[in-house]
This record gives structure tokens, sequence and C-alpha cells, in this order.
């Protein structure tokens, strides 16, 4: 249990930010996929999220396509 509290607390927090912003970009790219948007809307807006990695997924969330929570 120690040694994985030393490792834990030994990372470099840019690191960590990195791997959760590459973790929001891949699943805001499923999600995109898995919508019922069209291909041109999809593309578009991949290319968002990979082109502005820190604003495109949050736009993604605000204006993109809504589900309606009875629908999953």
């Amino acid at each position: 249990m120690n040694a994985a509290l030393e490792w834990a607390t030994g990372l470099d927090p840019s690191w960590l930010l990195a791997a959760l912003l590459v973790a929001l970009n891949l699943w805001a790219t499923w999600l995109i996929v898995l919508s019922a948007a069209p291909v041109r809307e999809k593309v578009l807006w991949v290319m968002v999220i990979f082109l502005c990695p820190i604003v495109g997924p949050v736009l993604w969330f605000v204006f993109g396509p809504k589900r309606s929570m009875l629908e999953s």
C-alpha cells in the first residue's frame, strides 16, 4: 500500500492533466460517432475536438445534439 501511495504522489500533475484531456477527447469522439447526427456534422465535430482539444469537448457537450434521458 505504501508503494502505491509513493508512486501516486510522485506523478507529475501535467501528465495527469494530459491523460485526463486525452480521455475526455476520446469520450467525446466516441459519443459523436454513436450519435444520430448526420455524417457531415459528425466529421465537423470531430475536427473541432481535435483542432481545439481543450475547448472542443466542452463545445460538443454544450452545443452538440442532445439525447433524451429516456432513450438511453
